[in-house]
């Protein structure tokens, strides 16, 4: 039997590889790239060559692929992409302000920016000023009597669940000159986004859920070209760049990211509605979707598709004891001190996100030692009711 020739490439097809493309972008896992020669190299630094990288700290590709995807989802201009969600807050601040600059914060946002704001900022003579996130007034208040250059405000507050009106905070920051940056981690683009409603720039810990695996630590800023430039600079100047991997695995994400979030955001109303009709062992129930909310009518008006987001909050009758029992009685869902995963966790905010505040602070902004926050994931619901009830029932 004669063999048969090996079967030569068609020549009219001899360039279709260059239509061949990879299903998954390739992690470009490299800190340099090699230049010819100086005349190409100094065609790079002048901006001649718009596609090109050098130096993985001056711009990577998955970072430029996660930072244009992210920005086309909160419909801004321009994203830029940090090493976590931290290193976007202060190059969102940094690129802004000075030594002199005042900010006018949510007295109940995160208390690891409340204590960047009140620890770090000072030394660089940025005074922080705090304001009720739910009386825009106050906010008002504040910039009749003190100039101020940024209001920073959270869609939804953590860990209380307080719904900021973008609408107002926008109007009355731009009358004053100031701009707004607007923590949009707990909402995500599928419940809200502030750029629509006039935010200057548009923050994420991409660590939470965007990633929604923690498996990754990363954060993105949004905003409009100026902006965006003016912080890609500081952050290639500071160095709070994100590595090629943690890129990598956030652009994996960001196709389920949707997905994800409208099944934690059903799963989580049904958890508040049993939480809340549980009033043996629970006091009170903080989620935007529930009627009781102080702010369920605006959450309404401003959020998507009667999303209301992933995350709520609840105080236990008793006090810590009661708090470090339920946790115990936990079968499934974990005490995870992060949030957004697939998988449903609890925190106590107390003791994890905002034990650098004193007991005054805590009290203030409604934290109890009772308090449970609660990251609801994508699981069958009945298997987290189910596991909350055990744990109820024991403590």
């Amino acid at each position: 039997m004669t063999a048969k020739k090996p079967r030569k490439p068609s020549l009219q097809n001899k360039d279709s590889w260059k239509r061949v493309s990879p299903a998954s972008p390739p992690i470009f896992q490299t800190s340099v790239y090699n230049y010819p020669d100086l005349e190409t190299l100094d065609d790079y630094y002048n901006g001649k060559i718009l596609d090109g990288y050098i130096y993985s700290r001056n711009g990577l590709p998955n970072a430029e692929a996660l930072a244009k995807r992210v920005a086309q989802l909160e419909e801004t201009e321009k994203g830029v992409i940090c090493s976590s969600g931290m290193a976007a807050l202060f190059v969102a601040l940094g690129s802004n302000l000075k030594s002199g600059s005042r900010i006018v914060a949510s007295s109940d946002i995160y208390g690891g920016t409340i204590v960047l704001l009140r620890d770090e900022l000072p030394r660089f003579g940025i005074e922080t000023l705090f304001a009720d996130v739910t009386a825009p007034e106050t906010f008002e208040n504040v910039v009749k009597t003190e100039a101020a250059n940024v209001f920073l405000v959270e869609t939804i507050s953590n860990p209380t669940m307080k719904v900021c009106d973008v609408r107002e905070i926008v109007k009355i920051a731009h009358r004053s000159g100031a701009e707004v940056i607007v923590d949009n981690t707990f909402a995500t683009p599928f419940v809200l986004r502030p750029h629509h409603l006039g935010a200057d720039i548009v923050m994420h810990s991409g660590t939470k859920s965007l990633g929604g695996h923690s498996d990754l630590t990363i954060g993105v800023l949004c905003g409009n070209n100026d902006l965006m430039t003016q912080a890609s600079r500081f952050n290639t100047r500071i160095g709070a760049i994100a590595a090629p991997f943690d890129c990598w695995l956030a652009v994996r994400s960001l196709s389920t990211w949707k997905i994800r979030t409208e099944v934690s955001c059903k799963n989580a109303m049904k958890l508040a509605k049993f939480l809340q009709d549980n009033t043996t062992k629970v006091v009170s129930v903080n989620y935007p979707g529930l009627d009781s909310h102080p702010q369920h009518n605006l959450a309404t008006e401003l959020f998507t598709d009667e999303m209301y987001g992933s995350m709520l909050s609840f105080n236990l009758k008793g006090g810590f004891n009661e708090a470090n029992t339920f946790i115990k009685k936990l079968k499934k869902v974990t005490l995870t001190p992060s949030l957004g995963s697939v998988k449903t966790t609890i925190s106590h905010p107390g003791k994890t996100s905002h034990r650098h505040l004193t007991e005054e602070q805590k009290r203030a902004v409604g934290i109890t030692d009772s308090m449970i926050r609660v990251s609801v994931g994508i699981e069958d619901y009945n298997e987290i009711e189910a596991d909350f009830e055990n744990a109820l029932q024991k403590t």
